[in-house]
């Protein structure tokens, strides 16, 4: 059980006993040192947790009017984390403060997340994957700090020296570089994404161009290719795929980002208000776009610039008349 899954099934907890209790000032909890009405702990309850939750409960309703997730989906969710647990599954939801339809409820809202992050990958990209899928690579590269070397390596083989020779005097990969800069056979998805395009987009035996990465620059050259089998259809390794592609982006953070953007649009479009002034800044802040912020940020620096600039005229035109 992810820390975020059990935080959310927690505070939409505390947010639903507050829906349904209203402004109730009979005592939720009893003491000899002072009872707790259930408007002190809701009222509590929104100031601790409110935003996070009111994002969450928003999250649900957008998600859950686009996309549709069944009870046999949660069930086996769910099935598959007791297991993981085992005779300790009751023991983790109570000391984590759920129940199990609390625990499920929070399921429900994963799922919706997934389904929608999924959906949103592109068909463009989920098709390029699939062509990639089919065909297997064996290559070799040289990985160096910039460009300029990647350009000395190259016109170095060009120039008649073995890859293998260059490699080794020259690529920081020491694991490859020993090896003449071997890399053996790699399938999609092994390598960055720069790397694995442009490995997938080159001729055999053909130098690459310096290639990008957050490694440095490459010099790629593909020396062998052979087809993968028990690849299906594009409808069968379709949904595959797109569970692939998310891992991927959860990995880098990219799935919290793009989320984020989903939400932000859907609930602009269902066009959510509210009149609690406490949450209404929260509100605004779920519903602008990973752009709107940029761009408000951008607009906000350059305003602040403005004004640094007009404060230092001031203090100049001060300086001089003194």
């Amino acid at each position: 059980m992810k820390k975020t899954v059990l935080s959310l099934t927690l505070a939409a907890s505390i947010l639903a006993l507050g829906a349904c209790s209203g402004a109730d000032s009979k005592a939720l909890v009893t003491s000899k040192v002072g009872d707790i009405s259930v408007s002190d702990f809701n009222d509590k309850a929104k100031t601790l947790t409110g935003s996070y939750v009111l994002q969450q409960m928003v999250t649900e309703k957008v998600l859950a009017d686009k996309y549709e997730v069944t009870d046999k989906e949660i069930k086996e969710q769910y099935d598959a984390t007791a297991a993981q647990f085992g005779d300790s599954f009751a023991q983790a939801l109570s000391e984590n403060g759920l129940t199990e339809q609390g625990f499920k409820d929070s399921l429900r809202v994963q799922l919706l997340q997934e389904k929608a992050l999924k959906a949103n990958i592109k068909e463009e990209d989920v098709k390029k994957y699939y062509e990639q899928m089919k065909s297997e690579l064996n290559g070799r590269h040289i990985l160096v700090a910039d460009e300029e070397t990647a350009k000395e390596a190259i016109a170095k083989i060009k120039g008649g020296a073995s890859f293998a020779d260059v490699a080794k005097e020259y690529s920081t990969d020491t694991g490859s570089a020993a090896k003449g800069g071997e890399l053996g056979w790699f399938t999609v998805g092994s390598m960055v994404d720069e790397f694995n395009d442009a490995a997938y987009a080159l001729p055999l035996n053909t130098l690459s161009e310096p290639i990008k990465s957050s490694y440095g620059y490459h010099v790629i050259e593909i020396t062998d290719k052979r087809d993968v089998k028990g690849v299906g259809s594009f409808k069968d390794e379709e949904e595959k795929i797109r569970t692939t592609m998310l891992n991927k982006l959860t990995q880098t953070g990219e799935a919290q980002t793009l989320l984020k953007d989903i939400v932000a649009k859907l609930a602009k479009d269902a066009n959510f208000k509210t009149s609690d002034k406490e949450l209404k800044d929260a509100l605004k802040s779920f519903t602008t776009t990973s752009e709107e912020q940029a761009k408000a940020d951008e607009e906000a620096a350059k305003k602040a610039e403005a004004n640094s600039k007009d404060d230092s005229k001031e203090e100049s035109k001060d300086t001089e008349s003194k």
